[in-house]
């Protein structure tokens, strides 16, 4: 089998920083030393899992690609070289097209919703397309619900031609708009894929909203506690003092606002050695709690909370929505994804609960 492979080196490298996404030359200037190496140890945990008989492993140099296939013990043939660094999206959408016109089976990527939205330009046809995820926002369902996932998949393909189905790109182009779709890509048809990202409702149930407060006058006795990202949390943050972010994650104290829109690193030092209380929503259409769009919740963090410091608040309807019925973590850390697994009861109002089964993603 002919797989293409392309990991954009900058992807993720945001979410601990709390920047929201990872695009902008500046940004990856300024924090690629130190950080960019997210992406890649994604792609490479995915390869190390892969077990195809006869794979031929299309891909573009250095951090593109053949880094990660040389790490996970491939020899890939590289067809693309980028001029220069930091790479950008000319490049990918120029490595995508190269490595597509000598003919591939499945075209895999490293990255988040801009690399998706980046391959729209590279002309791909009816070439499947699975993504590793990688990045902050992951509101696309061109992407394995996570490297192992990918795997999974993959492990399961027949003979090409592979079957498809038509995946969303969604992306939100800057912190204050709205996710809107930007096209459509051949993704690969695997239940290891993740449902694109729902939008909130126009309207909130009352007792969602009432939960919301009780909730937060919890919070706002605990020693530090962490409200994440999201509607649902916004409507926690708005009973809480201070002005909370809708996309940010902000820490609390003794029911004062410490920090507002807090990268990961500062939330663990600002924790110390108090109890650690985390409140999470629950991304609409996919069931995700950890690793979509708040990687400012560390493993570290969160095993600090352990499972009973947890609280996830979400809309009934939301739940029952979801395709697998099942919440998901992908925190980057297994050992804990393992830990936060089993049955947790999801506060859906004021003395109401649904019981949930969490599962590694």
């Amino acid at each position: 089998m002919r797989i293409g492979f392309i990991v954009n080196p900058f992807a993720g490298l945001g979410g601990p920083l709390g920047l929201k996404g990872s695009d902008g030359v500046a940004t990856w200037r300024a924090h690629a030393p130190t950080d960019g190496a997210y992406a890649a140890g994604r792609a490479v945990s995915m390869l190390r899992r892969l077990d195809l008989p006869a794979l031929t492993l299309l891909t573009a140099g250095g951090a593109m690609g053949a880094d990660a296939a040389s790490a996970a013990g491939l020899a890939p043939q590289v067809l693309y070289r980028p001029a220069g660094e930091p790479t950008c999206a000319a490049d990918t959408v120029a490595a995508a097209a190269a490595i597509h016109a000598e003919g591939i089976d499945l075209l895999l990527f490293a990255g988040g919703d801009g690399t998706a939205r980046d391959l729209l330009g590279a002309a791909l046809g009816e070439t499947p397309v699975l993504g590793i995820p990688a990045g902050v926002k992951m509101h696309s369902a061109v992407f394995a619900t996570s490297p192992a996932a990918a795997a999974a998949a993959l492990g399961t393909l027949g003979r090409p031609p592979l079957a498809t189905t038509p995946a969303e790109v969604i992306d939100r182009t800057a912190p204050a708009e709205p996710p809107r779709l930007f096209g459509v890509l051949q993704g690969l048809a695997t239940p290891q894929r993740q449902a694109a990202k729902a939008s909130p409702p126009g309207q909130w149930d009352a007792d969602l909203c009432a939960a919301a407060t009780h909730l937060a006058g919890e919070l706002r006795d605990a020693p530090f506690a962490v409200i994440g990202p999201g509607a649902t949390m916004a409507l926690v943050k708005a009973a809480m003092p201070g002005a909370g972010t809708l996309l940010g994650v902000d820490a609390y104290a003794a029911g004062r606002q410490i920090a507002r829109d807090a990268d990961s690193r500062t939330l663990l030092a600002m924790a110390g050695d108090r109890p650690v209380r985390i409140a999470l929503g629950v991304v609409g259409g996919q069931g995700f709690l950890l690793g979509r769009g708040n990687q400012q919740l560390s493993p570290a963090l969160v095993r600090r909370a352990t499972r009973n410091g947890l609280t996830v608040l979400a809309a009934a309807d939301k739940l029952a929505a979801l395709p697998s019925g099942r919440l998901l973590v992908d925190s980057g850390d297994p050992e804990l994804d393992t830990l936060l697994a089993g049955h947790f009861a999801v506060r859906t109002g004021v003395r109401r609960t649904m019981l949930m089964l969490v599962e590694p993603a």
